[in-house]
């Protein structure tokens, strides 16, 4: 009786390891045991983040809508990541944000993950990370997670910097 359950069981784990062999989640290009040559992501034009913001997904969007001197607006960019923690913690706080300051802000987010030489070049070293630019310059950092009334206080200060900038003199 022994020697029937033993066979059962060894057919289950044999069906069970090719069975997670076989699953993308296990073969994640993360984990390197992806099977693929290459895989491209999936791409739509305009991606709304976690964050309420606008998913930036290549470097031609990131200078677009950050870099370029010609955007209406200071824009709030949200460095993070899938994985992390604090970032999933601060998206509510950033989209709170974005709709208190609606009209007078931008919010894109960037994964680091996906655009790591983005992230490179704008100095990030660590996530969440969130920087102010206008005019393709960047104005203020924040490093770290944090409350509502910190980023709310931090773009009261861009938005006031601005303005005594554009004040003739």
């Amino acid at each position: 009786m022994m020697s029937r359950w033993h066979g059962g069981i060894e057919f289950l784990i044999l069906v069970g390891m090719l069975l997670i062999l076989q699953s993308d989640a296990f073969l994640s290009p993360r984990k390197g045991l992806h099977r693929r040559v290459e895989s491209k992501p999936i791409l739509r034009p305009l991606e709304i983040a976690k964050s309420g913001g606008k998913m930036i997904l290549t470097e031609d969007m990131y200078t677009q809508n950050v870099l370029a001197k010609d955007v209406p607006r200071p824009v709030l960019v949200f460095f993070s990541a899938p994985w992390c923690g604090p970032c999933r913690l601060t998206n509510p706080v950033v989209k709170e944000v974005m709709k208190q300051y609606s009209g007078k802000i931008d919010v894109v987010e960037v994964c680091t993950d996906d655009l790591a030489e983005i992230a490179e070049n704008a100095g990030i070293v660590s996530i969440p990370t969130i920087q102010f630019y206008y005019g393709g310059q960047l104005l203020e950092t924040i490093v770290g997670c944090v409350a509502q009334s910190v980023l709310s206080a931090a773009v009261d200060k861009v938005l006031e910097d601005l303005e005594q900038q554009q004040k003739p003199r």
